[in-house]
């Protein structure tokens, strides 16, 4: 995961942060934590709760908080941004947030999909596990099961509850926490499952 922060008139200079696998450093790319001050405050800033593993940046001057955690073998970002920043881009810009695909060893198998039945066991197997540490059936919840489906590793599933934690400490609001998939109003949560990975199946065998 690459961040870069760029300089803001006389109070910020551009900065570079840059995290990869089993190295998430609390530090940006040239060993400071901290830059720019505005009105006694410092502008940019770089902390951690736990070392290697996890990240948190602040833009002060853009009302910015950006998470970055590593959990099992994956790396995930968390953005807190105002609207107007948000939106005050369009596709012409450069060094805006981009997303280049996963990395091979990421990628779903869709030429060789499991049996029908195992998926089935492992559904419940993944429902079961997920239900104990995300009780609200929401999408972390749904992103859980499906990171252990996929994975076969009940370490994945600590990707959806950092989420959702991050979620928390950003969201002031406590009703909008909890985003329901819009398919599971009136569905069984396994059936439409079974469905989505069959129809992957019957992809991937075209």
């Amino acid at each position: 995961i690459t961040i870069i922060l760029k300089s803001w008139r006389q109070c910020a200079d551009q900065q570079l942060y840059q995290a990869e696998l089993d190295n998430v450093p609390a530090a940006f790319a040239d060993g400071s934590v901290w830059s720019g001050e505005r009105r006694g405050h410092r502008v940019l800033m770089v902390r951690t709760e736990s070392p290697g593993q996890h990240a948190e940046i602040r833009a002060a001057h853009i009302a910015t908080l950006m998470v970055v955690r590593q959990s099992g073998r994956s790396l995930s970002l968390s953005i807190r941004s105002p609207r107007g920043i948000i939106e005050a881009f369009d596709p012409d810009h450069d060094l805006q947030l981009c997303m280049w695909g996963c990395p091979a060893s990421q990628r779903i198998n869709t030429l060789s999909p499991p049996a029908l039945n195992s998926v089935a066991e492992a559904a419940i197997r993944a429902e079961a596990h997920c239900s104990a540490l995300l009780p609200t059936q929401d999408v972390y919840f749904h992103a859980c099961v499906f990171d252990l489906i996929t994975s076969g590793d009940l370490n994945s599933s600590t990707a959806a509850v950092n989420a959702l934690q991050d979620a928390r400490n950003m969201i002031s609001n406590g009703q909008g926490i909890h985003l329901l998939p819009v398919a599971a109003a009136g569905r069984a949560r396994l059936q439409l499952l079974l469905l989505l990975l069959s129809i992957v199946g019957i992809l991937g065998g075209a």
